[in-house]
């Protein structure tokens, strides 16, 4: 099994008892909005994730497509 990330594995760590009692409801209230901003910020640093690997990416395809233009000018000079 692969480890998890950093900021999955703190949510992984925290344990979720079912609540009793008369401030069960306030309780469930309180763990439901930490679990959304949780999400929230989950959802942010996939965002951000994602930019950073089409940024990547778009380096990449420039490098390479240089890297293929100067083959081919390599190709018609040694073939002169």
């Amino acid at each position: 099994m692969t480890p998890l990330p950093a900021y999955l594995s703190a949510l992984a760590a925290k344990p979720r008892a079912a609540p009793r009692g008369p401030g069960a409801i306030e309780q469930m209230r309180a763990e439901l909005r930490e679990l959304r901003d949780d999400l929230d910020t989950l959802k942010t640093q996939h965002k951000n994730e994602i930019k950073l690997l089409l940024n990547e990416l778009d380096e990449e395809k420039k490098m390479r497509l240089s890297l293929q233009i100067e083959v081919e000018r390599l190709k018609k000079h040694m073939s002169k």
